[in-house]
């Protein structure tokens, strides 16, 4: 497991989780209670329906491509792409910001052009 002491390596072992598509290891990495999630498309407090969530569009998701990381104390901003596979494969440029405290992300905040995702998901 991550580091509970390095709030980049917490987020980094995130999203590996997240593109192995490996649940158990996610659900670790987020706070166990005060979790939020925001993003254009979705929004949770609570980190069991978003980890079902997650894993459930997480389908359409075939690599995470880190372009840049910012680290301020607990918070990590990061200019990533999503390479997914939806009709055609397309990579989507996003920033993600999260909160890590005690070695657990209690929050994640995301920006991204939701278009093509909104007519997949019917939101």
């Amino acid at each position: 497991m991550a580091s509970a002491n390095d709030p980049e390596q917490v987020v980094t072992a995130y999203l590996r989780a997240i593109e192995a598509h490996e649940p158990e290891r996610v659900r670790a990495l987020l706070a166990e209670s005060g979790f939020r999630y925001t993003s254009p498309i979705a929004t949770f407090d609570d980190a069991d329906h978003f980890l079902s969530y997650i894993m459930f569009t997480s389908g359409i998701l075939q690599r995470i491509q880190v372009r840049r990381t910012f680290v301020d104390q607990g918070d990590v901003c990061q200019f990533l792409v999503f390479h997914v596979q939806l009709s055609d494969k397309m990579a989507v440029d996003l920033v993600q910001w999260a909160h890590v405290r005690d070695g657990r992300i209690h929050s994640l905040e995301l920006l991204f052009d939701a278009h093509p995702y909104r007519r997949m998901f019917g939101s």
